[in-house]
């Protein structure tokens, strides 16, 4: 079938504004950039990724400048409601300017945002060929990769709900709308949106060394654990364990000191905002095994931290006790106001791109 472009209106929804959106559920993988070692199929997102390749294996494989995204829009056809995008586009091909947001089923349980497409293009029914793909694919949406963003593995935490009234049920498809027309109830399609709209975080399309960026700073905390002789956390549990310890400590301190705390660590390069009156507090939060000498910064946090218009604090919980997966105690050392000096700072490793 042969792509057709048309309007480009918006449509009007509760509590999201003038947008178009529509959430796809579809298998998880590290890079949606095609099979490779150790990322060879998604996981889950519906029975045909079990024995074979579902089409979103490439729904972050830049062809062009563009990404050509795919979803089973339900069990028994590949048709996608678009009068549940925009009632104004009855028996058009297709509708642009939706926000396609992509969740999949996380290894630790529950449905997260992976990634999406903001502006896209999306098609009633799937286009063949798909570029860059294989023969046979075929795509359902398409982005300019500029407008979209793909999540690393630690940053996927965003949750999505399912099997209640307005959300994911068997279908891999969410619309906004009802059959009717009129807005879904619920809270949780603004809040994602607002996730989303507020996101300034790590992209695997702009920054692909982002996805180990984890790895490296759980690595770097244990050898510093190491050298000094304290205690470290082994697993990805006890790192949670810590993790949540020291979150759940700092939100105390700043809401004593008569903040209103609100958590942004799924879509911000820092962990609290702190409200009161008209300043706002940008938190990064750190916790650790060790007497706290040194921490561990990713390149986003230094880069928020260093930005001029940011009001920034340094939260360390530092000596915390580890038993089994639970974290306790810990003294606190604050930095206020924080502005990460050069000096102090110790760069560990580079990515270094060679000329071509």
């Amino acid at each position: 079938m042969r792509a057709k472009r048309t309007d480009r209106g918006d449509y009007v929804t509760d509590g999201i504004g003038k947008r178009r959106v529509l959430f796809a559920r579809i298998g998880w993988m590290l890079t949606y950039g095609g099979p490779r070692e150790s990322d060879e199929r998604p996981i889950g997102g519906g029975g045909f990724n079990k024995n074979d390749i579902g089409h979103e294996a490439y729904n972050f494989h830049a062809v062009a400048g563009s990404l050509y995204g795919y979803f089973q829009p339900n069990m028994r056809s590949e048709v996608v409601n678009l009068e549940r995008i925009d009632p104004k586009v009855a028996g058009k091909n297709s509708t642009g300017q939706v926000l396609v947001v992509f969740v999949a089923p996380a290894p630790g349980g529950g449905c997260k945002v992976v990634g999406w497409y903001k502006d896209a293009e999306v098609w009633r029914e799937r286009v063949r060929p798909a570029p860059g793909k294989p023969r046979g694919y075929g795509y359902l949406c398409r982005a300019a990769v500029g407008n979209c963003v793909l999540l690393p593995p630690g940053k996927r935490k965003y949750p999505i709900p399912s099997q209640v009234k307005g959300a994911f049920g068997r279908s891999n498809v969410c619309y906004v709308l009802e059959t009717d027309g009129s807005p879904k109830a619920g809270r949780w399609i603004k809040d994602a949106v607002d996730y989303i709209d507020h996101y300034d975080g790590p992209n695997l399309l702009t920054a692909p060394e982002s996805i180990i960026e984890d790895e490296v700073e759980a690595a770097a905390e244990e050898s510093l654990a190491r050298i000094s002789g304290q205690g470290f956390a082994r697993t990805a549990a006890q790192r949670k364990a810590i993790e949540d310890h020291s979150m759940a400590v700092a939100k105390r301190y700043f809401r004593r000191k008569d903040y209103q705390v609100e958590d942004v660590s799924t879509n911000r390069s820092y962990d609290l905002a702190c409200r009161k009156g008209s300043r706002v507090l940008h938190v990064e939060v750190k916790g650790t095994t060790t007497a706290g000498e040194q921490i561990v910064l990713t390149a986003n946090e230094v880069r928020h931290a260093k930005n001029p218009r940011n009001h920034c604090v340094l939260f360390v919980l530092h000596g915390i006790t580890l038993h089994g997966r639970k974290a306790s105690g810990g003294t606190i050392a604050l930095q206020h106001p924080w502005k990460p000096a050069d000096g102090r700072l110790k760069p560990i490793t580079f990515v270094y791109r060679l000329d071509n």
